[in-house]
């Protein structure tokens, strides 16, 4: 199977960070990184869950393509609930908004302390990284890769004993990818920079997020300056 460049990017941190046999899908859509991690012999087993019907069907097509019905389960259900009672080893949680993934890891918290896990959101990833530091979660590793015109981040991260001191910058920039800045972060956070200066142009200079937005704009130019 041939997966987007997305999700390809997924599937490598998943084989490079690969702990047990067992790996939760959540909102797997079609199931492809299950099915995938499957058939390329990295897992031994997956659950592909989502909350909808649809994906869900989508996904028992996509197993039966592949003849993998005994190793890809399809669960339907929101968020971790569907796997309250499985024996899993890694979790991933691929293509929300931030504030959406942490609504899934905040509410079956017990998780947390036993699982790896594998997040790509969409958006708002400070909300997601702050989140993580404050369940004293370490960010093993961090991805990014383009696809569709679209620069997505990926984390790798799991429970310590020891709270992280991670800062804003490393929220908005992650603490891994400012360490090792490639092409893509650059040319994400140079589209940001215009993107903010865009917005501070249409506000007025009383306005109550100009504040916000040149902070923002300060962030960035020192991230993207600092050696």
């Amino acid at each position: 199977m041939k997966l987007s460049k997305r999700l390809q990017a997924i599937a490598d941190l998943i084989t490079k960070y690969k702990q047990g046999e067992i790996l939760a899908d959540i909102g797997t859509d079609h199931a492809y990184l299950p099915v995938y991690l499957v058939e390329e012999g990295v897992i031994e087993k997956a659950y592909a869950c989502d909350i909808a019907s649809g994906p869900i069907n989508a996904s028992i097509e996509t197993i039966q393509l592949h003849q993998l019905e005994k190793q890809v389960i399809p669960l339907l259900g929101s968020g971790m609930n569907p796997i309250i009672d499985k024996n899993i080893d890694m979790i991933s949680i691929c293509g929300m908004g931030g504030k959406l993934t942490v609504d899934i890891l905040d509410e079956n918290k017990e998780f947390l302390d036993h699982h790896r896990f594998i997040l790509q959101s969409n958006v708002g990833l400070e909300i997601l990284r702050e989140y993580l530091t404050n369940q004293n979660m370490v960010i093993l590793d961090e991805g990014i890769v383009k696809d569709a015109n679209h620069i997505y981040e990926i984390i790798v991260c799991e429970k310590t004993s020891e709270k992280q001191e991670y800062d804003e910058k490393d929220f908005y920039f992650g603490p891994c990818l400012r360490k090792n800045k490639n092409g893509l972060f650059y040319e994400k956070w140079y589209r940001q920079l215009e993107i903010q200066k865009n917005i501070l142009k249409s506000l007025d200079e009383n306005h109550p997020r100009a504040i916000e937005v040149k902070h923002m704009i300060e962030l960035i130019e020192g991230e993207i300056n600092a050696s």
